[in-house]
C-alpha cells in the first residue's frame, strides 16, 4: 500500500496531465511559451520555493553560525552561479555538460529512497538517466530546440544522442536490478512504483512538460517535505519561510523578462542560462 505522500502527489499529477495532453495536445505542445504558461504556479511553488530554505539548510548544517558567517554564506552562495554563468557563455558545450552531470546527481542523491551501498550507487545513477538521457533519446528534435537555448553547438548534441542507447540498456540492467531485488524483498514497493513512474513520465511526455512534472510534483514536494520535517514546521510555517526567497526569485526572473521584452542587453538565451547557473549552488549544498 503506497504510503508516501510525495509519490501520490507524483502519481495524481501524471494522471492529471496524462488526461491534459489527450485532450489539449495540439495546445499543450505548440509551443515552448505554452509550457511555461501550464505550469507557471507549480514551478513557483513549489519548484522554485524547495530552493529557498537553502539557508535553513545551511544553518542545520551548522555553515551559518553568526551574522559574519551568514554573510560569509551569502557571498560565496552569489559568486558561485555568477563564476558559473561566466565561464558557461565562454566554453558552453564544457559547462552545459557539467551543469547536466551535476543535476544528474543531485536528482539522484536528493531523491533516492535506498539504504544499502550498492542500491544507492545504482539509484543514483537511474534516476540521473531517466531524467537526463531519456529525453535525448526519445525527443531529439525536440532536445535540440531547447538545448539551442544554452548555446550548445550541433556536434555536442549529435554526439550526446549517439550516446542514448548505451545509457537507456544501462537503465533498464538497473531497473531490472531493482524488480529482482523487490522479488527478493530487498527492495520496497514504493521505490518500484516511482522508477515506473518515472520511466513512464519520461518516455510519454515531451521533454518540458515531463520534467515540469518531476521537478514540480516530485522532485521539489519531496525537498520540502523534508526540510519541514528536519526543520519541525508546520505547512504554514513552512509555507511562510519559503516566501521572501521565492518572491525575490521571481522579482529577479521577472526583470531579466523585461530586460529581454525592452530589447536591453539581455536575450532568452542569457535569462534560460542565467537561471540554470542560480541553481548551482543549491546542487552543491
Amino acid at each position: 500500500q503506497m504510503k508516501a505522500i510525495d509519490l501520490k502527489i507524483f502519481l495524481l499529477s501524471i494522471i492529471f496531465f496524462s488526461i491534459l495532453v489527450n485532450l489539449f495536445e495540439g495546445f499543450v505542445y505548440a509551443n515552448l511559451y505554452n509550457q511555461l504558461i501550464i505550469f507557471s504556479i507549480p514551478l513557483i511553488w513549489p519548484g522554485l520555493a524547495h530552493g529557498s530554505l537553502d539557508i535553513f539548510t545551511a544553518k542545520r548544517f551548522n555553515l551559518i553560525k553568526s551574522n559574519k558567517s551568514l554573510i560569509y554564506f551569502l557571498t560565496i552562495y552569489i559568486s558561485i552561479p555568477i563564476f558559473f554563468f561566466y565561464l558557461w557563455l565562454n566554453f558552453p558545450n564544457l559547462f552545459f555538460s557539467f551543469f547536466l552531470i551535476l543535476s544528474g546527481l543531485h536528482f539522484g542523491i536528493s531523491d533516492g529512497e535506498s539504504k544499502s551501498y550498492l542500491h544507492k550507487k545504482f539509484e543514483i545513477l537511474l534516476r540521473a538517466i531517466i531524467i537526463i538521457i531519456l529525453p535525448v533519446r526519445f525527443y531529439i528534435d525536440e532536445i535540440k530546440e531547447i538545448f539551442l537555448f544554452f548555446f550548445v553547438s550541433d556536434n555536442f548534441i549529435t554526439s550526446f544522442h549517439s550516446w542514448s542507447d548505451l545509457f537507456l540498456y544501462l537503465a533498464i540492467f538497473f531497473l531490472v536490478f531493482f524488480l529482482v531485488s523487490f522479488l527478493l524483498n530487498k527492495t520496497s514497493k514504493n521505490l518500484i512504483i516511482e522508477l515506473i513512474l518515472l520511466f513512464f513520465c519520461f518516455i510519454y511526455f515531451k521533454p518540458l512538460v515531463s520534467f515540469f512534472i518531476y521537478f514540480c510534483f516530485l522532485h521539489s514536494v519531496r525537498h520540502l517535505f523534508y526540510e519541514k520535517l528536519k526543520l519541525n514546521l508546520s505547512f504554514k510555517k513552512l509555507f511562510l519561510k519559503t516566501l521572501p526567497m521565492t518572491t525575490l526569485s521571481c522579482l529577479f526572473i521577472f526583470f531579466l523578462m523585461l530586460t529581454v521584452t525592452q530589447n536591453i542587453i539581455l536575450n532568452v538565451n542569457y535569462i534560460v542560462i542565467a537561471i540554470s547557473s542560480l541553481t548551482i549552488s543549491h546542487i552543491f549544498l
